[in-house]
C-alpha cells in the first residue's frame, strides 16, 4: 500500500488544533480522505466578501481618502482606500502609517493583490531594514523555507497533505539576541473560512499583572530557547532577555515572554525550579485575553504588519483541509542601538 493512500485512511490526529476541529466539523467520517471531503462540501458554497457593520475614521492624506477601521478598542486598525505599491512612494503615507503602527502596534490592509514580492520587500524598507527570515542576517536556519529568488521571504504554507499553523502564542525568534522589530504576512491564498491570526497587546498583559507578580518578576530576566527548524549545524539558538522590556521608541513596558520559546528564568536568579515554573505560569495565563486582543481574518491580497515588540500572535488551526499560503518578511529597526531588548525601569 502506497504512503499517500495510508495517510488518506488515517484520521487527522486529535491531538492537534486541525484534527480537534475537523473531527467537531465531520464528526461521523472515519478517515482522513472523508473527513477533508465532508468539510469541502459544507464550505463550497461559502462567498468571499465583508458583511456587517463597521466603524470607521476618515482620513485626508495626500490626496488619499483613508478610512480607518479599529479591529478593537485598544489595539489593531485597518487601513481601507491605500495601494502600498504606489502611494508608500509618498514620505508622508510612510511617517502615518509608522506613527500608526506605534500607535496601534498592528495595522492591517485588503485588496493589495498587485504587491509582488518586489514590492513586498520595498514595502517592508519604508519601515526598517529588511532581516532573514528570523531576523538577524547572523542567524540562518539548515531547514530553507523561501523561494531561491526571494531568499528573505518566509514562505508558509498549509494545505491538506500538509497542515501547518503557528497555533501558540507568541513572538517571532525571541531566541535571538536581537529579535526582529517587527513582521509584515501577506496572503496569496486564503481558506473560504478560518484561519485568522490573532494578536495579544503586550503592554496590556504587562499592566494585568497582578502587582504582586509584577513586583517578583520585574528585575528578572528568562531564557527563550528555539524550535529544531531553527537550529545552525544542529545547535538549538538561545537568548536572555528582560521579562519586562521598555519599549524603545514608545518608552511603554510591554512582557516579553512567551509561551513557545520563554523556557526558565536566567540561571543568575538563583530560583528553585517550583517557583519559576510557578511565575512563568502566572505569566502564561493572561496571554490572549479578548480585551486586549483582536482577530483578523484574511482574504487573498490582506496584509497585517506587527510590531514584535509590542505584540504576541497567533495563527487559528481550524481552517483543514483548505490551503493558506502566506508570505512573510522580517524588519530589524534601522537604529542597531535599539534592537537589543532592555528594561529601563518602571514607567
Amino acid at each position: 500500500m502506497s504512503e499517500t493512500n495510508t495517510a488518506e485512511k488515517k484520521t487527522l490526529s486529535k491531538g492537534t488544533p486541525m484534527g480537534v476541529v475537523a473531527a467537531l466539523r465531520e464528526p461521523k467520517s472515519k478517515n482522513r480522505k472523508t473527513v477533508a471531503e465532508g468539510i469541502r462540501v459544507q464550505d463550497k458554497d461559502l462567498i468571499s466578501g465583508q458583511l456587517g457593520p463597521s466603524s470607521h475614521e476618515d482620513i485626508d492624506l495626500c490626496g488619499l481618502k483613508l478610512k480607518l477601521e479599529p479591529v478593537s478598542p485598544s489595539m489593531g486598525t485597518i487601513i481601507h482606500g491605500i495601494n502600498l505599491e504606489m502611494d508608500c512612494k509618498k514620505p508622508e503615507v510612510v511617517e502615518f502609517l509608522r506613527d500608526l503602527w506605534l500607535e496601534r502596534r498592528v495595522i492591517m490592509f485588503r485588496g493589495q493583490e498587485q504587491l509582488s514580492k518586489k514590492g513586498l520587500i520595498e514595502f517592508a524598507e519604508c519601515f526598517g531594514e529588511l532581516g532573514s527570515h528570523h531576523g538577524e542576517r547572523d542567524h540562518i536556519p539548515s531547514a530553507p523555507m523561501s523561494s531561491d529568488d526571494y531568499p528573505d521571504i518566509l514562505e508558509l504554507k498549509s494545505g491538506e497533505k500538509n497542515p501547518s499553523a503557528a497555533s501558540e502564542w507568541h513572538s517571532d525568534a525571541t531566541w535571538s539576541p536581537r529579535p526582529p522589530m517587527g513582521s509584515i504576512l501577506i496572503c496569496r491564498e486564503a481558506p473560504p473560512v478560518g484561519g485568522d491570526t490573532n494578536f495579544c497587546d503586550a503592554y496590556g498583559l504587562w499592566e494585568g499583572l497582578h502587582p504582586a507578580i509584577k513586583e517578583q518578576v520585574i528585575a528578572l530576566s528568562a531564557v527563550h530557547i528555539g524550535q529544531p527548524h531553527h537550529a545552525m549545524d544542529g545547535i538549538l539558538p538561545e537568548a536572555i532577555h528582560p521579562v519586562a522590556r521598555t519599549h524603545p521608541e514608545t518608552g511603554k513596558t510591554a512582557l516579553f515572554v512567551n509561551r513557545v520559546f520563554t523556557k526558565r528564568f536566567a540561571d543568575r536568579h538563583r530560583l528553585d525550579e517550583a517557583t519559576s515554573q510557578n511565575l512563568l505560569l502566572k505569566m502564561f495565563e493572561r496571554i490572549g485575553r479578548p480585551e486586549i486582543s483582536c482577530r483578523f481574518k484574511w482574504n487573498s491580497g490582506s496584509i497585517a504588519m506587527w510590531d514584535n515588540r509590542a505584540v504576541q500572535h497567533c495563527a487559528t488551526a481550524d481552517f483543514w483541509p483548505h490551503r493558506r499560503i502566506m508570505e512573510r518578511v522580517t524588519i530589524l529597526d534601522y537604529e542597531i542601538d535599539r534592537r537589543t531588548p532592555y528594561f529601563a525601569g518602571a514607567d
